[in-house]
């Protein structure tokens, strides 16, 4: 249970961090609006966040935390739907109280890496990449446009390809980028984030994952190649044959 715990909590966490990191004196004000369930007052906050308490949150605390990230996020012009919904972390919540693998909300890489520490670091991945383009990075606002071309979410791409060209980011459009042409960015996303070391080889793997789940020939040979190496190693890293978007 404790490991279930702590990663629930480490969860709360960086979607406290993925909305903006509100204070917990904005997040007490938020949750006194019509229609969250739970006040939260700064102790409680605290007391959740930094592991004062054995126990999970009952769930009327967990739902008033989700709500209030999700409103900060939308008032501060950050994208809520990137925070997960309320059943979602319903799911997850009924899943660390039961001492059971946390569910796969988003995409995340199943060669061999281990499905929890996988989605956790994808979920990472993607939330350092909404902040950064919060703060006006056009190339992050480009990867969340191809993640989300290749994992179906229409609207999502749509919003980000929006941002980017916004941002001027020389290979943003009108529309979004076809499936081939994002599954090829996402190809040269995995090879830098490969050649970058050990430490982005999950990143790499869920870009290449992206990329072959849509038959991309060379991100599947990565990944065979990955799959044949310890998690966690560095391998030989990838021949560098065609223009790679910026670095992780």
């Amino acid at each position: 249970m404790a490991g279930a715990h702590s990663a629930f909590i480490e969860a709360l966490i960086e979607l406290r961090e993925s909305a903006g990191q509100p204070s917990y004196s904005q997040m007490h004000r938020l949750s006194r609006a019509q229609g969250i369930p739970k006040e939260l007052p700064p102790s409680t906050l605290n007391d959740i966040l930094n592991g004062k308490r054995e126990r999970l949150p009952d769930w009327s605390v967990v739902a008033s935390f989700v709500m209030v990230c999700r409103h900060h996020a939308e008032l501060t012009g950050l994208p809520a739907y990137a925070l997960g919904d309320v059943a979602q972390w319903q799911a997850h919540w009924r899943a660390a109280r039961n001492a059971q693998p946390l569910p796969a909300v988003g995409s995340y890489d199943l060669y061999t890496t281990p499905a929890e520490e996988a989605e956790r670091r994808t979920t990472r991945t993607v939330a350092r990449l909404v902040r950064r383009a919060a703060d006006g990075d056009a190339d992050s606002a480009y990867r969340l446009a191809v993640i989300h071309v290749l994992t179906g979410e229409s609207p999502a791409a749509r919003y980000w390809t929006h941002v980017a060209r916004r941002q001027r980011h020389p290979g943003a459009g009108d529309v979004p980028p076809p499936v081939a042409l994002a599954a090829d960015h996402a190809y040269a996303y995995g090879q830098r984030c490969e050649q970058a070391g050990p430490a982005k080889l999950d990143i790499a793997r869920f870009y290449y994952k992206l990329a072959a789940d849509h038959g991309h020939p060379r991100a599947v040979e990565r990944l065979r190649a990955l799959r044949a190496g310890p998690y966690g190693k560095p391998l030989p890293a990838p021949i560098q044959t065609e223009p790679r978007p910026g670095d992780e």
